[in-house]
């Protein structure tokens, strides 16, 4: 890899792509979500809404492409109005999902069986357990979907690798999401909270992911950068996942109810702005620095 910085370096190039406003997306996207599924679960459990056990699995399965809508919606769409858009969005988010339905799922359900052992475990060893089990199985497809897709052809600017985290991260999610609906089938309330929880693992992985691209890449970090950002998402994510397990407890069946399902809302949406505000802050530290080094005429060395 030739030294020195990259694409985004030359502030006439930047300003070309400064229409591509990928965290203000992003953050649209997870307020509306949020809003959404934080009025299905009040309405759950304050005017306890039921429907017929019959349907309730299919009120459940509708909440699934939610998220992916929206995605679509505030995402991508705005970026086939744009000169350059980014093309491979939708295409990464599909190929995550076929790896989460063909490799991801079947490792940590069929192989490690990890249902079956690790939320009977303390605190400590969930989150070591998970980080190390669902973590890395989930944070290493999906470093892998983003390596062969997009790194290096489509990095442009340091946003792209943000943009295509997040499109990994819905695809990988949303396939998640409908495999624990179809298999368990919890009440509609219990499902839309299990939608948000999908998406902050994955995302919250995808974005220390995008983090060590952008990096690797644009800063030309020492080699270490890359695989510390990778085993960091997979701990962020198993931190969240086994937090979640502590939060809501009890039976997940259409006949069963919930513990504390909005204090789970409330934790989700608490590690969600935590993992934005981390990655945000190292990305315009990061992006700052970058600018200083042009406007010197020298490149950093990433993180």
């Amino acid at each position: 890899m030739s030294s020195g910085i990259r694409f985004q370096s030359n502030p006439e190039q930047q300003g070309a792509y400064s229409i591509l406003p990928v965290w203000r997306r992003l953050v649209s996207l997870l307020l509306v979500l949020a809003a959404v599924l934080l009025i299905i679960v009040l309405v759950g459990q304050f005017l306890e809404v039921r429907f017929d056990p019959r349907f309730e699995r299919v009120a459940a399965l509708a909440l699934t492409p939610f998220a992916l809508l929206l995605w679509l919606f505030i995402s991508v769409l705005p970026e086939y109005r744009t000169e350059r858009p980014r093309r491979r969005l939708i295409g990464v988010a599909v190929v995550s999902a076929l790896t989460a339905s063909a490799i991801g799922l079947p490792l940590a359900q069929d192989f490690m069986r990890i249902s079956e052992w690790l939320p009977l475990q303390s605190v400590f060893q969930r989150v070591l357990g998970y980080s190390l089990s669902a973590g890395v199985i989930d944070t290493g497809l999906k470093f892998v979907v983003l390596r062969y897709l997009i790194y290096p052809q489509a990095l442009r600017v340091r946003s792209d690798a943000i943009a295509y985290a997040a499109a990994s991260a819905m695809g990988y999610s949303a396939f998640l999401s409908v495999a624990f609906i179809w298999r368990l089938t919890p009440a509609w309330d219990i499902a839309a909270v299990y939608l948000l929880a999908n998406l902050a693992v994955q995302l919250a992985s995808g974005l220390f992911i995008a983090l060590g691209i952008i990096e690797s890449y644009f800063s030309d970090a020492p080699l270490l950068v890359l695989p510390v950002n990778i085993a960091v998402g997979a701990l962020a994510g198993g931190v969240i996942s086994a937090l979640l397990g502590g939060f809501l407890s009890g039976p997940l069946t259409t006949a069963g109810n919930t513990a504390r399902p909005l204090l789970t809302f409330a934790m989700l949406l608490a590690a969600l702005a935590l993992t934005l505000g981390t990655v945000y802050f190292l990305y315009s530290n990061s992006e700052r620095r970058e600018r200083e080094a042009y406007m010197s005429g020298w490149a950093p060395d990433g993180i």
